[in-house]
C-alpha cells in the first residue's frame, strides 16, 4: 500500500483504531462519572430549600 514496506504499513496502520477505541472507552466512562454526579447533586439539592432575598 503507497510503495512502503510491510512493516512499516504495520507499524503505522493500527493507531486510528486504537485512537478510537480509547475515545470510545473514555467518552463512556466520563459520561457514566457526569451522569452519577449529577444525580448525586440533583439527590443533595432535593431536601435544601432556595435561598429567597
Amino acid at each position: 500500500m503507497f510503495n512502503l514496506p510491510t512493516d512499516t504499513f504495520w507499524m503505522f496502520a493500527p493507531w486510528p483504531f486504537f485512537w478510537m477505541g480509547l475515545a470510545i472507552f473514555l467518552y463512556i466512562k466520563l459520561k457514566k462519572e457526569d451522569e452519577a454526579e449529577e444525580r448525586l447533586t440533583q439527590n443533595t439539592n432535593e431536601g435544601s430549600s432556595p435561598i429567597e432575598d
